[in-house]
């Protein structure tokens, strides 16, 4: 495996009801946070979705740049109007949000699955 492969992002998203889920894979850190924000404002620039899932099952790091990226969806979903869930964040980013104060701003979902019941 190429270094590249391991440390790059690759992010998607797609149409689930009234509900997107964009996935992130990889690294959310200052090389790729621009990669993640590009897809997000992308969204933004067409009508926001009543639910707005951010898969993070396949994350493997998260950096203070990464969380700010996370803050500036969380503040975007908020002036639309928009629910927000972070699903399948592992026990790393958990402890981050937990130690930053920033958890309970959060709302968390073990998988996606789990995040488009709760709607």
């Amino acid at each position: 495996m190429s270094p590249e492969s391991t440390s790059a992002l690759s992010v998607s998203s797609g149409s689930h009801g009234d509900a997107v889920v964009v996935r992130a894979v990889g690294d959310l850190d200052y090389d790729y946070a621009p990669v993640f924000r590009r897809q997000l404002a992308d969204l933004w620039g067409t009508s926001p979705a009543p639910c707005l899932v951010i898969d993070l099952s396949g994350l493997t790091f998260c950096d203070s740049t990464g969380l700010a990226e996370l803050l500036w969806v969380l503040q975007r979903s908020r002036e639309a109007k928009t629910r927000l869930v972070l699903a399948g964040a592992n026990r790393t980013l958990r402890h981050m949000l937990a130690v930053t104060g920033l958890l309970t701003f959060f709302e968390l979902a073990d998988s996606v699955e789990d995040a488009l019941e709760g709607r």
